[in-house]
């Protein structure tokens, strides 16, 4: 007489095989899903209005990044925009990139050029504002004093093209 077959083993072992294939496939999806980016800070010392966490940052009309955060820096008087630069945008784009595999994830710093500036700009006439990084003089636009200790992925900026104006037009 032949064995009792066992069809809640089988059945078991059917469900966990393809529980294990699901979730291998969704972990795989998610990691090639994932864009490597690199936070930046900068520190502006001027109002902010219209920026939004989620603005896009900019490179001569090219977009490589975000604004990930907006808060009051730690001296009370300038504003701290995080900001997150995709690394492959950058690297497509030839800035200096240094980078390391850390585990699942590549360590990034960019290594900034020293005219290399983050200025806030406006999109048209409707206000919404975006970061423009760019290079600028650096006579014309020196790296701002500030009176704190900046992070080591600090990004300088430049006035904006609206503060330039509005100084201008209070010294005439």
């Amino acid at each position: 007489m032949a064995a009792p077959q066992n069809h809640w083993k089988l059945g078991l072992f059917v469900v966990t095989g393809l529980a294990l294939a699901l979730a291998a496939v969704a972990l795989l999806a998610a990691r090639s899903m994932q864009e490597d980016v690199v936070t930046y800070v900068s520190y502006f010392d001027e109002s902010v209005q219209g920026l939004e966490v989620g603005s896009p940052i900019k490179f001569r009309g090219v977009t490589i990044g975000t604004v990930s955060a907006i808060r009051v820096a730690p001296d009370h008087r300038h504003v701290e925009v995080e900001s997150e630069l995709g690394v492959d945008e950058l690297a497509r784009l030839g800035l200096n990139i240094s980078s390391e595999r850390v585990f699942f994830r590549t360590r990034v710093d960019l290594v900034m050029a020293p005219d290399l500036r983050l200025q806030l700009a406006s999109a048209g006439l409707t206000g919404v504002k975006f970061l423009q990084l760019d290079f600028f003089d650096v006579l014309a636009n020196p790296r701002p004093e500030l009176p704190f200790d900046v992070p080591e992925n600090y990004i300088p900026t430049a006035p904006s093209m609206l503060k330039n104006l509005d100084e201008s037009l209070t010294r005439m």
